[in-house]
This record gives structure tokens, C-alpha cells and sequence, in this order.
């Protein structure tokens, strides 16, 4: 049957016609992909020097490659095949990256290989001659993204459970409040810093609960979407692609009823910009927002030229991510309003697979703890230490290493390479693992370190060339630098 485009204004007026009208048209998976493609996008936005080409060939034409599918998912966002191509590209783009700092783009390539992994599965099922069946890979997948978040929000809390992340003189909390509140005077207001310190728990907590508590999911639904909105203006950090991965799961995972009226909004508002300017209509307000974010800051940029390249880009992303991710939380809230309370639609049993990956993710979180990875490990912004044995974790008086990567920190005395002499300089020191890795890439590089007060003078790839760590050491293991100050300053 044709998918017919419902007005916007009865949706909200007869919810339940609505949502009998729609049986026979609604497709979750079309509701997900263009918050899927605005995602990748934003993600890539940030990466000019890969965009330009600074990172290699192959890394610029898989950019440009999850560019050109985003969009072309907007314009087609019921072809299965654009939705696996594009998670195919940024699979491939992520295994080139690595290893990989950023924890969303660590859960980006969960819930692609999540995707690509049911797909496959719901092919081999279908035979030959077989067409993969949307609704059961729907299904599938959002039980992934539900877990991903509640993941996330999870170790969002857990790991924060240190002092320093309680201490207002150094939180990452105040360090993204007093942005928000400079401008009316609050940045340094001590009431408003604890609020955001222990604000950001509430809200993960009550996050977690709401997504298994469907009937009243908007209780959390809604402060999420609010406090992911708010943190890319803050311009802290690059978070539009944090946030809008996040937009991107919710959708996903938000009760069948909502999830089929913001089908139907998105339906119509699709066919009425088609109407208009034919099948590249639904490109249409993005690349005008685009170009008139672009034009607002060249033209500050006149009136300030000392700032940056990469601070002008940031903050022609920022103005677009303020009117797209706008419009997505005033959408995805009407929505969730109008099914209170919920009555959910049942979906068949998932297969038990379906658990492992969203399993084995959670389990990987926990390698600060056991002595492997502090970076990709959703302790960002967490002001948390593991490393020497030591930590600043309210749960451990020392941390239960398995594995010893994080016992080997080292100061540098002198290096060929002068960032690490300067980090060294600023007191931070370094996991060896860390140093050995980046010596293999540049052989001709040297350095002067001290590890348990023994001196190792100018070691370089070939000294030290049965100590090398191997391939799945090089590409899953990244250290964040480690900084024995207290208390410990915020870092990303």
C-alpha cells in the first residue's frame, strides 16, 4: 500500500485513528534512518582534516563515502541497501581510525555492527532470492540501541563516582555548567555548580529507568533529549555527534506508538517539501541552514578575524545543530507527550543473539578498571584515574587489574618529539604501551623516559623492538595520559 501522508495537527488530535491508520503504512525503520544519516553526518562534520585529505586517500574517500550515503538515506530512507552501505563505509572508516579515542564513535560502531549482523542473519533467513524483512530487523536492532543506552547512561554514572568528579573546583560537570551560566553571571555560583554535578546523575538514573518503564518512558525521554541539546551549544566540546547519536537511538528505541507518529510527521512534512521541489526537497532545509550558518560566521569572522579555522567550523555546526537538533527535540517531545501513557505494541521474542553484542560492549567498559584501555570506555568527561594502581574511585581503594598495561607509567625527560616533552613539562606522564605504540609508527622518533626510577635513554622502535605490542594491542588499546595531581583536573 502507498504510504499516506497524515497532518501534522491530527496526529495530536486523534492519536488513536491515527495510529490505526498508519497499521498499514508505518515503517520504524524509515522513522530511524534519517535520524541515522544526521548522525554520521555531524560525525564526520568535525574531521576536516580527514575531509581534505591530511589523513590519507582511503580515509578521505570513506568520509566523503558516509557523507554522499547520508544523504542519499535522506532521500531514500526505505532502501535497506543504502542503510547497509552506509554502515558498511563507516565500519570500515572506524577500523581505519583505530585505535579510536571517541566513545561515540565507539558506540556508532556497536550499533552498525549490531545492524549489519542482523541483516545478515535476516538474509541467510530468507534464502536465496530473498529480500531482508524490515519490520523483524527493526524489531532486532532496537532492543541493540535500548541497551547501548542504558550502557551508556550507566557507566555515565559509575564512573563518576569519584572525588573529583564531586570536587566543583574541578568537575567536567562545572566545566560544562559555567559556559551555559557565564551569561547570566552564574559561572561561578556554588549552588549551581553542585546542581549540575548531581543534576547529571538524576538525570542518567531516571534516563535508565525510563527506557524499560514504557508506560511513562517520556519522563526520561524528554530530560535527555533536553540535556543532549544543551551540550553541544555549550561549545565545551565537539557533542553534536554525541548528541545526535544519541537522538538517533532514542528513536529507535521509544515505544511503537510513538515511534509511529513521528513516522507519520516525518511522512508528511517529506512529501509536502517533495511536493515542492521534487525528490531533493527533503535536502533542501539542511543545505540552506547549512549555507546561512556558514554566511553568520564569515561574517563574525570579519568583525573577529583572530579566530581559528577549526573554531569557525565549530561554530558553523553549532548554529546548524541548534536549529536541527531543535526541531528534533520539539518533534520527538510532542510525540512522547501525546502517548502518555503509553500502551506499547507487542513485539516478537527477539533471538538471544541479539543480546551479545549490546553484552560483550558492556563488559569492555569495565577495562579502566582492569587495567586495559582508559580511553573509548564511556568515562569521558568523568575526571576519573586508574592508572599505577591508584584511583580516585569512591567503590575501589585500588583498582582490580587483570592485566598490567596501566601499571607501566612512565615520565618523559627528553623525546625527538617535542609534544611529548611538552606534556611531560605540563606533569602529566604515560603509559609506556602508548609511547611504544607511537614509536613504531615513526621509527626514526626517540625518547628519553624514567619508569620505577630507572632511567631508558633514548629508546626507540628498534631498542625496544621485543617489547612492541601487537596488532590487536596497536588498535584496541589507547591510555589517556595520566595525571597524578589531585585534585585531578577535567579531561575529555
Amino acid at each position: 500500500m502507498t504510504a499516506r501522508a497524515i497532518p501534522f495537527w491530527n496526529l495530536g488530535r486523534n492519536k488513536a485513528t491515527n495510529v490505526r491508520d498508519l497499521t498499514y503504512t508505518y515503517d520504524g525503520l524509515t522513522a530511524f534512518t534519517p535520524f541515522w544519516a544526521m548522525a554520521a553526518i555531524f560525525s564526520i562534520a568535525g574531521d576536516t582534516h580527514g575531509l581534505i585529505g591530511y589523513k590519507g586517500s582511503a580515509y578521505m574517500a570513506l568520509s566523503w563515502a558516509v557523507i554522499l550515503l547520508s544523504l542519499l538515506l535522506f532521500l531514500y530512507p526505505r532502501r535497506t541497501g543504502i542503510l547497509l552501505a552506509l554502515v558498511a563505509v563507516s565500519l570500515a572508516l572506524y577500523a581505519i581510525r583505530l585505535p579510536v579515542a571517541s566513545n561515540n564513535k565507539t558506540i556508532t560502531t556497536v550499533m552498525n555492527g549490531a545492524i549489519l549482523l542482523s541483516a545478515a542473519v535476516l538474509y541467510v533467513k530468507a534464502g536465496r532470492g530473498g529480500s531482508i524483512d524490515r519490520v523483524a530487523l527493526y524489531n532486532q536492532i532496537r532492543v541493540v540501541a535500548r541497551a547501548l543506552l542504558a550502557i551508556m547512561y550507566f557507566y555515565g554514572i559509575f564512573h563518576k563516582i569519584n572525588t573529583d568528579f564531586l570536587d566543583p573546583t574541578v568537575s567536567c560537570a562545572v566545566g560544562l555548567y559555567a559556559p551555559l551560566a557565564r551569561p547570566f553571571g552564574l559561572a561561578d555560583n556554588l549552588f549551581g555548580q553542585y546542581l549540575a554535578i548531581y543534576a547529571t546523575f538524576v538525570i542518567e538514573a531516571i534516563a535508565i529507568v525510563s527506557l524499560y518503564w514504557k508506560r511513562y518512558f517520556a519522563a526520561g525521554f524528554i530530560l535527555a533529549l533536553i540535556f543532549h541539546y544543551i551540550i553541544p551549544i555549550s561549545a565545551y566540546s565537539w557533542y553534536m555527534d554525541f548528541s545526535s547519536l544519541v537522538f538517533a537511538l532514542y528513536v529507535l528505541s521509544i515505544p511503537t506508538p510513538a515511534s509511529q507518529m513521528l513516522y507519520g510527521i516525518s511522512l508528511s512534512v517529506a512529501n509536502a517539501l517533495r511536493e515542492n521541489f521534487g525528490r531533493i526537497g527533503t535536502l533542501v532545509p539542511a543545505v540552506a541552514l547549512v549555507l546561512a550558518a556558514a554566511a553568520v560566521v564569515m561574517l563574525l569572522a570579519l568583525a573577529f578575524p583572530e579566530r581559528s579555522f577549526d573554531m569557525a567550523v565549530h561554530s558553523v555546526w553549532i548554529l546548524t545543530w541548534a536549529v536541527v537538533g531543535g526541531a528534533a527535540m520539539v518533534v520527538l517531545t510532542y510525540v512522547a507527550l501525546a502517548n502518555l501513557p503509553c500502551e506499547d505494541v507487542s513485539a516478537p521474542r527477539p533471538p538471544a543473539w541479539v543480546y551479545v553484542v549490546p553484552g560483550l560492549f558492556f563488559v569492555s567498559c569495565l577495562s579502566p578498571y582492569v587495567g586495559l584501555k582508559t580511553e573509548s570506555s564511556i568515562n569521558m568527561f568523568s575526571n576519573l584515574h586508574t592508572e599505577a594502581g591508584q584511583t580516585n574511585h569512591l567503590l575501589f581503594s585500588k583498582p582490580p587489574y587483570l592485566f598490567n598495561y596501566q601499571n607501566d607509567v612512565v615520565k618523559v625527560v627528553d623525546s625527538s618529539e617535542p609534544r611529548w616533552v611538552q606534556q611531560s613539562q605540563a606533569g602529566n606522564y604515560h603509559i609506556l604501551h602508548d609511547l611504544k605504540r607511537q614509536l613504531r609508527w615513526n621509527p626514526q622518533a626517540w625518547v628519553t623516559y624514567v619508569k620505577d626510577g630507572v632511567t631508558v635513554t633514548r629508546a626507540t622502535a628498534a631498542t625496544l623492538a621485543e617489547e612492541m605490542p601487537n596488532i590487536l594491542e596497536r588498535k584496541l588499546l589507547l591510555f589517556k595520559l595520566v595525571d597524578f595531581s589531585r585534585p585531578k583536573v577535567c579531561t575529555h
